[in-house]
């Protein structure tokens, strides 16, 4: 069975700010569906479900070191984000791939993003 690839669709994304924290390993746009948020710490969160797409990027799998050292920067141990899995679709396929997603955005202040896309989200509002 194939590993998961990884689903990043925030601060990891190519050319956000914490991007550099995988390499630089090959990168396809690619989306999710669930909904998207924005929150007041300054970075985005998933919450999985629904038909909305959340656009991002997939990368293939990643070492088991540097998932261990992504759940840490994602505070999987504190209850911040869980990783699952999930299905990434690109183009006409769909990809077996990690995913970080928090359970209840909202309460942590979070606000949707309609357009599922947070790069081009309005991050000053």
């Amino acid at each position: 069975m194939a590993r998961p690839g990884l689903f990043v669709y925030g601060t990891l994304v190519e050319g956000e700010r914490r991007s550099s924290m995988l390499g630089d390993p090959p990168r396809r746009p690619a989306k999710v569906f669930g909904r998207l948020y924005h929150l007041p710490a300054g970075y985005p969160a998933v919450s999985l479900g629904g038909e909305e797409p959340v656009y991002g990027e997939l990368l293939p799998p990643v070492p088991e070191p540097l998932l261990r050292l992504l759940d840490h920067y994602e505070g999987v141990a504190d209850g911040l984000y869980r990783r699952v899995q999930v299905r990434a679709i690109t183009g006409l396929e769909q990809h077996l791939a990690w995913i970080y997603v928090m359970d209840d955005p909202m309460a942590r202040g979070g606000r949707r993003i309609p357009s599922g896309r947070w790069r081009s989200f309005d991050h000053s509002r």
